[in-house]
């Protein structure tokens, strides 16, 4: 999320910004299969440059709406990497070969291995293509080595790739690169994958001709439970020895509805609402609670404005939203497809497009249960009141 405000600098929350929060708590089941894929790469080599000797690890995927904390995780993840075991390159876009200086800054990233001597090493095939790589420019021939370029970067050292919002890769450029880490992969080369993206993941890898990946571990998140979210707001303000009453923290966590981004707001706002007190209480929470609310509302606003640039999808919300909240018990993705259709105008194939846009602003999201639920609390509440207030 890119969404970010004006706090002082002391305050330990963060929220809107990506970056790993101070405790990042109720990730643990995440964080141990991330830890996994970090040991597997740092195993056993047979001798100093060749592959593993046990398995390169399964890639992961990371899935969720916006605002649960995938990019913060994948920082928490490049933050534990031991710079003397292991490379990570992290890319937040994959443009095509005809976007000029953006793939030009892709390729000497991927390229770019940590105190490797290209001269040293001689002339190889593969030190040709990373030399190329590093110097290729808009206007010239796209160098489409990324086998070259990643073998011989998991030869030198393993590799950790980071790919955050997959959903807006170019296609075909995420195909090749999956493709070649997938034959790496199989050879045993040190290489670990890890996707990030919204729930239009998925759909968006349908495009990719690449069908290993469908076999990646899936890691669903969203919001965390009661224990956790307690957790993420009272740690910061105890590590700094500011108490808070049991009053003031039963509205605080009821502003939160356990969502990784409203955690943040809150303990952000109560923070500066602090100054120096030592002890939070329900009169200083209170007085936040407006400024709270405004920050909620403008996160809804941000994705709202997503879907109501374009009246047909604005109508296919409603309908979706009308029809999950209809639902005696939840709806498979393919019945709310349905729904969309059989209430618009709309084909078969121009619902499931819409709903796979929906998908993406993050309307809602699909479980792991193959259920169409809300992907953000109270997001359909907000929603229904401004399309009601606008078609008036």
């Amino acid at each position: 999320m890119a969404m970010t405000e004006e706090q002082s600098p002391d305050n330990p929350f963060y929220p809107g910004t990506g970056s790993v929060p101070e405790h990042l708590v109720g990730r643990e089941t995440e964080q141990d299969l991330l830890r996994k894929a970090l040991r597997a790469i740092t195993g056993p080599r047979k001798g100093d440059y060749g592959p593993l000797l046990g398995r390169a690890p399964t890639p992961l995927k990371i899935v969720g709406p916006r605002g649960v904390g995938k990019t913060a995780l994948l920082a928490w993840t490049k933050s534990v990497v031991d710079p003397e075991k292991a490379d990570v390159v992290s890319l937040a876009d994959l443009p095509d070969s005809d976007s000029g200086e953006e793939f030009s800054e892709f390729l000497s990233e991927l390229a770019n291995i940590p105190g490797f001597d290209l001269k040293k090493h001689g002339e190889s095939q593969a030190h040709k293509y990373i030399q190329m790589a590093l110097n290729w420019r808009p206007g010239q021939p796209p160098v489409l080595g990324f086998r070259q370029i990643l073998h011989e970067r998991v030869q030198v050292r393993p590799l950790l790739l980071l790919l955050d919002e997959v959903m807006h890769y170019d296609a075909k450029m995420l195909g090749k690169l999956l493709r070649h880490s997938q034959k790496l992969m199989s050879d045993r080369w040190p290489l670990a994958i890890v996707l990030a993206g919204t729930p239009a993941l998925n759909e968006h890898l349908k495009k990719v001709d690449a069908t290993f990946i469908n076999r990646a571990e899936e890691i669903n998140i969203n919001d965390l439970d009661p224990a956790a979210t307690r957790d993420a707001l009272i740690k910061p303000f105890a590590d700094r020895g500011v108490a808070i009453t049991d009053e003031a923290l039963k509205l605080m966590l009821s502003w939160t509805d356990d969502y990784p981004f409203f955690i943040q707001v809150v303990g952000s706002k109560v923070w500066d609402a602090k100054k120096d007190a030592a002890e939070v209480d329900v009169d200083l929470v209170r007085s936040v609670e407006q400024a709270v609310h405004d920050r909620r509302n403008l996160f809804y606003a941000s994705i709202y404005s997503l879907i109501d640039d374009d009246d047909e999808l604005l109508e296919c919300a409603m309908k979706a939203v009308a029809a999950i909240e209809a639902a005696p018990k939840p709806l498979t993705p393919r019945q709310v497809r349905t729904r969309i259709a059989e209430s618009t105008d709309l084909s078969s194939k121009d619902a499931r497009k819409a709903f796979n846009q929906l998908l993406d602003i993050g309307l809602f999201w699909v479980t792991g249960d193959v259920e169409v639920q809300a992907a953000i609390p109270s997001f359909f509440n907000y929603f229904k009141k401004i399309y009601e207030r606008e078609h008036a």
